[in-house]
């Protein structure tokens, strides 16, 4: 009796294991390119081209490593992939000029800072053919501390224009977090 049990184990086991399908599974690809395509009557007309496509990642490389270089505190790096002409657009600020004109701009600004970070969300680079124009658009969490000891973080959409590998405009969005209740 003792010889049955491993006996009907193996059975059972080769049964199991040796009954499963070995066949390729077939990816179902789900996209919107299999919708009808039907002409759309937008009640807005797009300042920007609607007609982009996926663009080159390298692009977001040369984004992301100006803000981190930034956040370290190293402005010259930051600024290096810049083009010579420039425009920065944020909140209550706009600045259109030279790459170096900036870099005088920012350095007196990220000496106040003691420490800063960023956490990116994600990113989605664009390429615009009819412009030939690259956009990145990183969204993510930065936070800073003052050298007077203040915090401060806030959600930021960061959208960048490169052309030719150089940066030449960031149009940066952010929120601003509800200020916390003192808690009693």
């Amino acid at each position: 009796m003792n010889i049955k049990k491993p006996f009907l184990f193996v059975f059972l086991s080769s049964v199991i294991f040796g009954c499963s399908n070995n066949d390729p599974k077939q990816e179902v690809t789900k996209s919107d390119s299999t919708a009808k395509k039907v002409a759309l009557n937008y009640p807005y007309t797009a300042k920007y081209s609607l007609n982009w496509q996926p663009g080159d990642e390298q692009n977001a490389v040369v984004v992301l490593n100006s803000i981190k270089k930034y956040m370290d505190g190293d402005i010259t790096g930051a600024f290096s992939e810049f083009a010579d002409s420039v425009t920065f657009i944020a909140d209550k600020f706009l600045f259109t000029g030279t790459k170096d004109s900036l870099i005088n701009l920012m350095t007196p600004m990220r000496a106040q800072i003691a420490s800063m970070t960023f956490q990116p969300d994600t990113w989605l680079t664009a390429y615009y053919p009819d412009q030939n124009d690259t956009w990145v658009t990183v969204w993510g969490v930065q936070k800073w501390v003052l050298k007077n000891g203040k915090v401060d973080s806030f959600y930021i959409a960061e959208d960048v224009r490169l052309k030719d590998g150089k940066i030449r405009e960031i149009d940066e969005k952010m929120r601003a977090y509800p200020d916390q209740k003192a808690k009693k």
